[in-house]
């Protein structure tokens, strides 16, 4: 019932309140764990600075087993005197997503990764996953009353319900209003 009011809010501020111009939105640290290494072993996670406003990312890991069964924890954390919750904290299945995509939040979050990454598939997921030059856009929170400051992206992937591993990306997201 939460996600359900979370997500009627969403909509509700995605139609009322506009975009600035003078909007700073890029990410200062990568950071990329496996737990299980017979399962998953991360060959790249990395940020490369294109620009002084640009910086994109570039993952690849290597899947050893077909998985039929992913679960993917999204997390956001707004650093105030270290990270606290900030709003979104969801599961989901990425397998029946990636089938026919049912969460609002989700398809915010798909929409980053959408044209940077070869999941673009069903289930079984085997061999290797990218996500090659992918930079930060204002389009997905376009509208979204979102606070300046630092911020943190936490994603804990699951296979068969055990973590396998986790991707943390820190971003910053200032808006000048001068």
């Amino acid at each position: 019932m939460r996600n359900i009011i979370m997500e009627f809010t969403f909509l509700i501020l995605l139609n009322t309140y506009g975009v600035s111009d003078s909007i700073t939105f890029k990410m200062t640290n990568a950071q990329c764990i496996s737990h299980n290494k017979s399962w998953v072993r991360i060959n790249e996670c990395r940020l490369k600075a294109i620009n002084r406003n640009k910086v994109v990312f570039n993952f690849n890991a290597t899947l050893f087993y077909p998985t039929p069964d992913i679960r993917v924890t999204y997390r956001y954390f707004k650093r105030e005197n270290g990270y606290k919750p900030f709003l979104i904290n969801i599961e989901i299945d990425s397998c029946r997503f990636l089938r026919k995509p049912y969460n609002f939040v989700g398809v915010m979050i798909w929409n980053f990764f959408r044209n940077f990454t070869n999941a673009n598939h069903t289930c079984p997921m085997s061999g290797d996953l990218l996500v090659k030059n992918m930079f930060l856009t204002i389009e997905p929170f376009k509208g979204l009353p979102w606070p300046s400051g630092d911020y943190l992206f936490a994603t804990s992937w699951k296979f068969y319900r055990k973590p396998q591993f986790d991707v943390n990306i820190s971003f910053q997201f200032i808006e000048d209003f001068v």
